[in-house]
């Protein structure tokens, strides 16, 4: 194998053979597999095809890699692998395979393109939208996140409100050209692409100390992916939880406390470690109530690994099945943590549930007020 191989890891290999003889144990754990009702999407499945392809015993093709697309990287199959295989980091060299072979997914056709031209629009989005309140230096810094920036304006102003009111007057829109730290490029499988954009994105938060962010995939890329790839990243990056927790003592707690569920995020509760951080943050304010399936059990959205672009119907029913706990016990207001969970499941919320991020439910529940600039509400094409 070459050194551009992706496959090229030893412990890739490993986990693929161990995945391929394995008697199916994390298939319950497979949203995609659960909301598709496709056989063909389970881990043991999608870890087998992408073994076959390595070895040369299946072709290249669009038909053969479609499996490997399935996938949010939710890392649930993880929590009940005995071998503590990775199936969804493993399926992202998989597809970076399928991109050098020609054969990326059909509806990630000129994706590096569309990826730029999306960078290119958010950043005048956001610098349109908060002139005045961006910087290139500071003690602390704020991410937004693209899809904030793209569909939840109103959650940027509502950070921004709460850092003002609990002390923190110095904070930072960071300014920069990129609004994604890249995290869809690596699922997409532009590895080469990811790494370049890395660097830009390191480079531009270097005059920050520490910077928050609100987004649980990327918030994931800069702490590991970047590393992985060779971009030394200075900054310290943290959760937009990580910040808000401990000031939430200096927000004004309502007379009539509020119920509220909180989602954990994916890539929060089991890659990034931010579960009780939330949970501290919000029971300052409110009740906090768990979803059945919770913290490093909970069950994904759909909004994670480009689902939405490759298979946008899985991904919605996923969201569904989500909230439909809240729905059937008679409605509520469910938190998340990250832009990209808010977007999937606000767009899946039936009229009883009210879906917010973190920091609007938090501006909402102390009376925080904010202001939410004129955003782009409907769903992108990068």
């Amino acid at each position: 194998m070459s050194e551009n191989d992706p496959f090229s890891a030893g412990s890739v290999a490993k986990q693929l053979d161990y995945c391929t003889f394995c008697p199916k144990m994390c298939r319950h754990a497979c949203p995609v597999s659960t909301a598709s009702g496709r056989e063909t999407f389970i881990p043991q499945v999608k870890m087998d095809r992408a073994n076959q392809l390595r070895l040369g015993r299946s072709a290249w093709t669009a038909e053969n890699t479609d499996p490997l697309w399935a996938c949010t990287g939710c890392r649930h199959c993880t929590m009940y692998c005995d071998h503590g295989n990775e199936p969804g980091l493993v399926l992202l060299s998989a597809r970076a395979a399928a991109v050098q072979h020609g054969v990326p997914h059909p509806a990630l056709t000129g994706y590096s393109e569309r990826f730029r031209a999306r960078e290119q629009r958010l950043s005048n989005q956001v610098h349109t939208m908060f002139e005045g309140q961006l910087g290139t230096e500071g003690e602390l810094g704020y991410w937004p996140g693209c899809d904030a920036i793209d569909k939840g304006a109103g959650d940027i102003a509502a950070a921004m409100a709460l850092f003002e009111r609990v002390g923190l007057e110095d904070v930072k829109i960071v300014d920069s050209q990129q609004a994604c730290a890249g995290y869809p490029l690596l699922a997409a499988g532009h590895r080469d692409l990811f790494r370049w954009h890395a660097g830009r994105v390191a480079a531009s938060v270097r005059g920050f100390k520490k910077v928050a962010i609100n987004c649980s995939a990327c918030l994931y890329a800069m702490r590991s992916q970047y590393a992985a790839e060779g971009v030394n990243l200075r900054t310290e990056v943290v959760s937009l939880a990580d910040v808000l927790a401990p000031a939430a003592k200096n927000l004004a707690c309502p007379l009539t406390r509020k119920s509220v569920y909180y989602h954990d995020p994916c890539y929060h509760a089991r890659y990034n470690g931010v579960v009780e951080q939330p949970r501290l943050a919000l029971s300052q304010l409110a009740e906090l109530r768990e979803f059945s399936w919770a913290k490093d059990d909970a069950e994904c959205c759909g909004g994670g690994g480009l689902l939405p672009k490759t298979m946008p119907m899985v991904a919605d029913q996923m969201a569904k099945r989500r909230l439909a706990e809240v729905q059937q016990t008679g409605g509520g207001m469910v938190v998340t943590s990250c832009a990209t969970c808010t977007f999937m499941l606000q767009r899946n919320a039936p009229p009883s549930v009210e879906v917010a991020n973190l920091a609007t439910a938090m501006a909402k529940l102390s009376e925080t007020p904010f202001t939410a600039p004129t955003s782009r509400l409907d769903a992108d094409e990068g």
